[in-house]
């Protein structure tokens, strides 16, 4: 799977990690347009993991409505390695509408006992 941005009428955000435990399972993350002056209101978001590698995958996380930002626990069974959050954010509040309005993704972070916690890069646009 290949990281997708920038779809027709897409807008891109900006995805920002940070731990909240020592233990590198809670994770704090927040979004927001990419470019400056982009003004959209997003009425919710869907959350992924990715799991980076030679097959990439996303694991669904968590859904949000109408703030920029949450926590969510890595799964305990997640395995070693590198890894990346997605956010799916969509400008209506209705399933029913399904357009996607703005996709980002983070840094890669490794998850592991060697580099528990470590965030590689900056914020991937």
């Amino acid at each position: 799977m290949r990281y997708r941005a920038g779809l027709e009428g897409e807008m891109t955000l900006r995805v920002g990690i940070e731990f909240t435990d020592a233990g590198c399972r809670s994770l704090g993350i927040s979004w927001s347009p990419a470019a400056a002056g982009a003004h959209k209101k997003l009425e919710y978001a869907r959350i992924f993991l990715v799991v980076l590698g030679t097959e990439p995958r996303r694991v669904y996380l968590a859904i949000v409505d109408r703030w920029p930002s949450t926590v969510v626990r890595l799964p305990e069974s997640l395995a070693d390695g590198a890894c990346a959050i997605e956010v799916d954010a969509y400008g209506s509040a209705s399933w029913g509408d399904g357009r996607l309005d703005a996709r980002g993704r983070s840094a890669s972070f490794t998850v592991g006992m060697s580099a528990p916690g470590e965030i590689h890069g900056g914020t991937r646009d």
